[in-house]
């Protein structure tokens, strides 16, 4: 009588096919390891070293490498097993694209990683004309050339027509085109984007009613944070349909503030208003010096003056804001000028 570990399961006795599973567990086991040994180990060598380079290639080299590491061992536990030769083939294909795909991803990271670590910080510098938005954008487009590159090549290699499989995706081109015609769009946009320049990144910007801060522009879309603190994600396409103001890039903000005093203030605290605010102004280091301040009107159940006030570029809009309308409390108070709200006054006659 066979022992159990000597029964056979897909061509494979159990004794064989536990041994490959305890080979793909050491495997991992010992990738593991490497990856705990290149973490800590050479991580801190190459912290020693002045240049950034090897510490930005040791970095992105983990992942890849124990993901190799991982096919390695499971490549070795297939291999001593015997299938047929139809499985054995397409075993072998899947190998061949998955070593494709691995090599392709470090390739991607370690390319992306040296745009991000040294061009991008480069075009960040007043000294020089490289654009911080185009270098983005070629860190998206070698992604993309890159994976493509690597899938190609490695269906080529895995034994499949790539010509063939070109020309059948371009049989169904026209209905992928149609599905997809919003994400052209949008790219196009982008593309627009990135030649008109009509903002950049952190830059501050009012579309129709958003009002917020750029915080990345992408092929397809851009990502704006609004001031209340919500990132909302805009297809490119929108910004050549919608006017866009770029608050950042205009000469000064203006704050536009109407008080409106009870009618029991006389004419004396009326100019004494007038004289706290362009006090107020006048000591305010975020604002310019051209600030409008007068007696406006007689409204229905206030009298009102208006303020207008200029604040210089690249300064926070909400917090000058702020800070004015603190002010204007604290002295109006001080002064013993009263703020007006919708009242009705109501005379009753006496008829004999």
């Amino acid at each position: 009588m066979l022992s159990v570990f000597q029964q056979k399961f897909y061509h494979n006795t159990l004794e064989h096919w536990l041994i490959s599973l305890a080979i793909v567990v050491s495997t991992i086991l010992f990738a593991r390891f490497i990856y705990w040994f290149v973490n800590f180990f050479l991580r801190q060598f190459a912290l020693r070293t002045r240049s950034q380079f090897d510490d930005v290639i040791l970095e992105q080299l983990k992942s890849p490498a124990l993901f190799a590491i991982m096919l390695a061992g499971l490549w070795f536990a297939l291999d001593r097993l015997h299938f047929t030769s139809k499985a054995t083939a397409n075993i072998d294909k899947a190998f061949t694209l998955l070593i494709s795909i691995n090599i392709t991803w470090l390739l991607v990271r370690i390319v992306t990683a040296l745009i991000k670590e040294f061009l991008l910080p480069y075009s960040q510098r007043n000294d020089n004309n490289l654009d911080e938005q185009l270098i983005r954008l070629l860190q998206q487009v070698v992604k993309v050339v890159l994976w493509s590159l690597g899938l190609v090549v490695g269906l080529n290699n895995a034994g499949f027509d790539v010509a063939a499989l070109i020309a059948g995706l371009g049989i169904g081109g026209l209905a992928i085109a149609l599905a997809s015609q919003d994400t052209v769009k949008n790219m196009f946009g982008g593309v627009i984007l990135f030649l008109d320049k009509p903002f950049h990144i952190g830059d501050r910007v009012v579309i129709d009613s958003m009002d917020g801060l750029v915080m990345d522009i992408g092929i397809r879309s851009t990502r704006i944070r609004t001031l209340d603190g919500r990132l909302v994600t805009i297809p490119n396409a929108y910004f050549s349909e919608k006017p866009i103001q770029n608050v950042t890039k205009g000469p000064f903000l203006k704050i536009h503030i109407t008080l409106g005093l009870v009618y029991d203030t006389s004419f004396e605290k009326m100019t004494e208003a007038i004289e706290i605010l362009k006090d107020i102004a006048n000591k305010n280091p975020h604002l310019l010096d051209d600030n409008v301040i007068f007696f406006e009107n007689f409204s229905a159940y206030s009298m009102d003056i208006k303020c207008t006030f200029s604040i210089r570029p690249g300064v926070e809009n909400a917090q000058v804001r702020s800070d004015i309308n603190f002010q204007i409390l604290k002295r109006f108070a001080d002064a013993g000028l009263a703020f007006a709200y919708p009242t009705q006054m109501v005379y009753e006659k006496k008829l004999n």
